[in-house]
């Protein structure tokens, strides 16, 4: 396969709430039980299946009848704020530290620890986490693209050239081999 050498990538990690009803914490085992009409066996079994997938690619995951989760508001908060105050790095920072806090130590998106620590890997002040009004209408008007674009699921990816028009706009769906972002890319 020939190396492309002429394209540039700018990674943007926008907000999209799966449940945006979703209490501030929860656990997780119960949760997927009743989203999927899963019983806890098969709740676990997925999970293993998840654990082999993130295995695979060298990424720690865990899931246990303990681990949380909940509404993820105010994480998209955090993000946005560290993409407006440091870029695309600072946004990376404080979206590994979510997730390290979510599929690899079982803590909830919400809890005040984690949003502090994600804070805090973006070089951002303490005081986005309760400062409630930091970032709330810019991650408002972020989501409200994201519904635009008709994102009903996450991972979802935009692949567009900088200042293409929308319906330039490549849209994938869902966790995808590399093959599938290779035929992407070549569309560019």
């Amino acid at each position: 396969m020939a190396t492309r050498t002429d394209l540039d990538f700018d990674v943007r990690w926008w907000p999209f709430q799966l449940n945006s009803q979703a209490p501030k914490e929860s656990n997780k085992l119960q949760m997927y039980m009743k989203k999927f009409g899963m019983s806890k066996e098969q709740a676990m079994g997925k999970a293993d299946w998840m654990r082999g997938n993130f295995e695979r690619v060298g990424l720690p995951f865990r899931f246990t009848e303990t681990d949380l989760t909940g509404n993820t508001w105010d994480a998209h908060r955090v993000l946005t704020e560290a993409y407006e105050k440091g870029g695309a790095a600072a946004q990376d920072k404080a979206c590994e530290s979510l997730f390290q806090s979510y599929f690899a130590e079982g803590k909830a998106p919400s809890d005040p620890a984690v949003l502090k620590a994600a804070a805090d890997a973006a070089g951002l002040d303490g005081a986005v986490v309760s400062d409630k009004s930091v970032a709330d209408s810019k991650t408002k008007e972020e989501m409200a693209r994201g519904q635009r674009l008709g994102v009903s699921g996450v991972p979802h990816f935009v692949v567009y050239e900088e200042n293409a028009p929308p319906r330039d706009h490549v849209q994938v769906g869902g966790a995808q081999p590399p093959q599938e972002f290779v035929n992407v890319f070549r569309k560019f």
